[in-house]
């Protein structure tokens, strides 16, 4: 093949749409920033936490997977305390909020090229125990401040695993 035919090519690659359109999220007040795709949705609720919601996955979808992103400050966040000194006090906070609390997973890994810690769970919560669930939460510090970035599933539907990875994966701190 001639070096025009790969220079065309070049120039007309980025004209093809090979994946879903994605939207920029950009929170002042959290400092941060997401991309997440144009066929989810994004609100700002009580406690200026954002939350970004999946499409039903079918008709009879009836719990549309969601991640929400929490933002604190402390002085003392990332200096004083750090993000292994927050485990085993949340799982245990957060298992005295289900029936049937099953601890997943934890790990530890960089974020933003800072520590963070990413906790796996499911049961059923006593404030809707219809539905089970399983909740991936990823905790860190940075710059004086909590982070915590939480997405929520069916116990049963993977469907949006992958999606809500890249989306958590792609928040950038500010």
């Amino acid at each position: 093949m001639n070096k025009s035919f790969f220079l065309a090519l070049a120039f007309l690659l980025p004209l093809f749409s090979f994946g879903q359109d994605w939207k920029l999220f950009t929170d002042t007040a959290g400092q941060f920033t997401a991309q997440y795709p144009a066929t989810w949705t994004n609100k700002i609720k009580q406690g200026n936490r954002v939350f970004f919601t999946s499409p039903a996955d079918s008709t009879g979808d009836n719990f549309l997977e969601n991640i929400n992103v929490s933002v604190s400050q402390k002085a003392g966040y990332g200096t004083q305390i750090k993000i292994k000194d927050l485990f085993p006090a949340v799982t245990g906070g957060i298992k005295k909020q289900f029936i049937d609390f099953t601890e997943e997973g934890l790990r530890y890994f960089k974020w933003n090229n800072a520590d963070a810690a990413e906790l796996i769970y499911s049961g059923h919560n006593k404030l809707d125990s219809t539905i089970k669930i399983r909740t991936t939460q990823w905790y860190c510090f940075y710059k004086s401040r909590l982070y915590i970035a939480t997405f929520v599933a069916s116990f049963d539907n993977n469907a949006q695993n992958e999606t809500a990875h890249k989306i958590m994966s792609g928040i950038i701190f500010k």
